[in-house]
């Protein structure tokens, strides 16, 4: 409901941190990414009863959708008791959609399944029989023409995971890393990569982001851009020179807010030759170290920078 009509009072609930979902991945207002079945990304900013429900004690994720097209509503809704406007949060005027837990999509593991889904093996069945799709083309004058799909083998050997050495996921719904003994076995064959793009996926937490990092331990050049994963927390901070062997790192839209992020990636991956950290918000700079004269000494552990975005 977008409209606030003036004979009716308005009640705003807030934000609601204290549930969380049966899945892996607990539902954080503010941070946790979901998706629905057609592709659409959204942020969790509430989780609680909604008012407007016919169970007033079920619990919902409210979501705010990147695409404003997307949802039904603005956060608020018609109390069923009382007839008033209760609002759980804000977003624009059809932003926003309240989900059950259990319809909720966090997003898929990136694990060897995952890998295999995007690099078929040599043997797997073809897509073009024959040279020859399963769609046709419709002509001008009405009718039907076989669509043809030239060099499929010659593709696909040149995409075998066991000789590939970068890979590109970009939104593919990657919401975790691997986890447990069977996904972190299986992403073991594929240890010798290292190029990977994660760029436009579901990842919003930094535990999640060090893991794949650690998960794929010759890696150089990552990108995670367009993920909304924000500003690391001081609690998890990395260990000094921990990925010394990261040469490339993106961060390009991905909500970082703190120039406090950009010290320590600078400490934790000391040997960056290229950083991408744009869009971000970083006007907290001059508040960080500060000499007696009011100058800053120089930023530490990039020394090797060569390109900045």
């Amino acid at each position: 409901m977008a409209d606030q009509s003036n004979d009716k009072s308005v009640t705003n609930t807030g934000m609601n941190s204290s549930f969380s979902s049966p899945s892996p991945n607990p539902l954080i207002p503010g941070v946790t990414r979901v998706r629905d079945s057609d592709g659409f990304v959204g942020t969790v900013v509430y989780v609680g009863p909604v008012a407007s429900a016919k169970n007033t004690k079920e619990i919902y994720a409210g979501v705010a959708w990147d695409d404003e097209t997307r949802g039904k509503h603005d956060g608020s809704v018609i109390c069923r008791q009382t007839n008033n406007i209760v609002r759980h949060f804000s977003c624009g005027p059809t932003g926003g959609s309240f989900l059950r837990l259990s319809k909720i999509d966090y997003g898929v593991a990136l694990d060897g399944r995952l890998l295999r889904a995007r690099y078929v093996v040599e043997d797997a069945p073809l897509v073009a029989p024959g040279n020859l799709l399963s769609h046709v083309a419709r002509t001008t004058g009405g009718r039907d023409k076989p669509i043809e799909f030239l060099g499929e083998i010659k593709i696909r050997k040149r995409q075998q995971l066991e000789d590939l050495i970068e890979v590109s996921l970009r939104g593919w719904g990657i919401g975790r890393a691997a986890v447990g003994e069977e996904e972190v076995n299986a992403l073991k064959e594929f240890g010798h990569l290292k190029e990977i793009d994660l760029a436009g996926n579901l990842l919003c937490d930094w535990n999640m982001v060090f893991t794949i990092m650690k998960q794929f331990p010759v890696m150089e050049w990552f990108s995670i851009a367009c993920n909304r994963v924000r500003d690391i927390p001081p609690e998890i901070s990395p260990k000094l020179a921990e990925f010394d062997r990261i040469r490339h790192l993106n961060l390009n839209g991905c909500h970082i807010g703190s120039f406090r992020t950009v010290q320590i990636i600078g400490q934790a991956m000391p040997n960056l030759a290229e950083f991408c950290v744009a869009h971000s918000d970083l006007s907290d700079m001059d508040t960080f170290d500060q000499n007696d004269e009011g100058s800053h000494p120089p930023l530490q552990g990039f020394d090797n920078l060569a390109l900045l975005d």
